[in-house]
């Protein structure tokens, strides 16, 4: 995914909208169970603004992940907005590590890496199929969102024993 900034660079320029849609790297998302259903779709446009270049845009995908209570696979929309600084490579130490920048050196700037980690950061911590998912059941281990098991949900922790105690009104020793 690389952004051609040859006409810019000579001045012929000002801005160029850019649009790409290509498959993404599972390879990242493999430790979280996911991979890609769609395209990345990117889209925006660059700027040249003095040395440097503004890219603003949106990706555009869907994730197949692994719900986190439920363990069933389900679709996650992606969109995201972005805005990121393209610099030449020899303005490298001008700019700090916490600020979004691609830096380049030839007349080319690769933008793949930056945008497959904003699709991995819209990741929740916990994905969850839905925002009200039962989860499996601790005993039988059978999916709470499909059938109502019979199993009942005891707290067999005797350390709990006195606040069960309490809670039926019976005095605690």
């Amino acid at each position: 995914m690389k952004i051609n900034l040859e006409r810019q660079r000579a001045g012929s320029r000002d801005s160029q909208e850019f649009y790409f849609d290509i498959p993404g790297n599972d390879g990242y998302l493999k430790e979280l169970g996911g991979k890609y259903r769609d395209n990345l779709e990117v889209k925006g446009l660059v700027e040249k603004s003095g040395e440097h270049y503004l890219l603003r845009g949106q990706v555009k995908t869907a994730l197949e992940l692994q719900c986190s209570r439920c363990l069933e696979r389900f679709y996650y929309p992606v969109a995201v907005q972005f805005h990121l600084n393209l610099v030449e490579s020899k303005y490298q130490a001008e700019y700090s590590r916490d600020e979004d920048v691609v830096f380049f050196s030839s007349d080319e700037a690769e933008i793949q890496p930056y945008i497959e980690g904003l699709v991995f950061s819209a990741i929740p911590l916990i994905p969850l199929c839905r925002p009200d998912c039962k989860g499996l059941c601790q005993q039988c281990g059978i999916n709470r969102n499909l059938v109502q098991c019979q199993c009942r949900d005891e707290n067999t922790d005797p350390r709990w024993d006195k606040l069960k105690n309490l809670k039926a009104g019976k005095e605690v020793t």
